[in-house]
């Protein structure tokens, strides 16, 4: 069955509401043809040239990926650079580019709800409030009494390979989570008091910094904490649309030796 572009979007605007989005960030339309017949969609973290590729051999007019292609105006687009290449290729074979970005961080199941169910702590609560008047981040108290250990080994599910800052928790009651690079709200997660922080992009300083604090930082990966996200979309698509739903899940930055 084919649907007009618009309507999935509008589909998933209304569950990861554009008005979300922090000031700095682009979520929306990239690239839109509103009104193209849609019948099946690549879902990606970002745009690459390999998504792009994947698009037209699945021959879907529409991609959603989590992080904008634009965050800056754009002054030239030559087939000569690589994003330029990857926009000229997107419109001449008619392929809409949406993003939800923050939006989807601070939507209801989106980025953040997904680590915490992997987790499997149903009590969570906004971490950070946003200018808006929204929350971004999730912590949840530990009424499961789980160990440190049996912390760790559900988050392997997400990144089996795991990086460790900070302090190692004592008694564990509160744990905090933004998925992607959240330390900026380190000062919300030391408010309530969280002994486990659950992030990505950890740097040297901010690990000094947990540890100063008393605070265990457990990095999940920018991509690895994100990209579960895209199972949420899909299964969101699928229940709503008679449509091809296709997951790109490579994470095309990383180098495998």
């Amino acid at each position: 069955m084919e649907y007009k572009v618009e309507e999935i979007v509008n589909f998933i605007e209304n569950w990861a509401r554009e008005e979300y989005q922090e000031e700095w960030d682009n979520s929306g339309y990239q690239i839109a043809f509103k009104k193209k017949s849609v019948s099946s969609v690549v879902l990606a973290l970002d745009l690459t040239d390999n998504v792009v590729d994947e698009a037209v051999k699945r021959k879907a007019k529409l991609i959603i990926t989590h992080h904008p292609l634009f965050f800056e105006g754009v002054k030239t687009i030559s087939e000569d650079e690589y994003k330029g290449a990857n926009i000229i290729k997107l419109i001449k074979n008619d392929i809409s580019l949406y993003s939800a970005h923050t939006s989807l961080d601070i939507a209801k199941d989106g980025v953040n709800y997904n680590i915490i169910k992997e987790l499997d702590l149903n009590n969570s609560m906004g971490l950070s409030l946003t200018d808006k008047g929204n929350f971004i981040g999730l912590y949840a108290d530990n009424n499961k009494k789980y160990s440190f250990e049996e912390i760790l080994s559900k988050l392997r599910n997400i990144n089996g390979n795991l990086k460790i800052y900070g302090r190692l928790p004592g008694k564990i009651t509160k744990i905090a989570v933004c998925g992607g690079s959240g330390f900026d709200l380190i000062d919300d997660v030391l408010k309530i008091d969280a002994e486990i922080f659950i992030t990505g992009d950890i740097k040297h300083h901010q690990a000094q910094t947990a540890y100063e604090k008393n605070l265990c930082l457990i990095d999940i990966g920018h991509y690895e904490g994100e990209v579960p996200v895209l199972d949420e979309i899909e299964k969101k698509l699928k229940n709503n649309f008679k449509i091809d739903v296709y997951k790109y899940v490579n994470n095309d930055f990383k180098v495998d030796l």
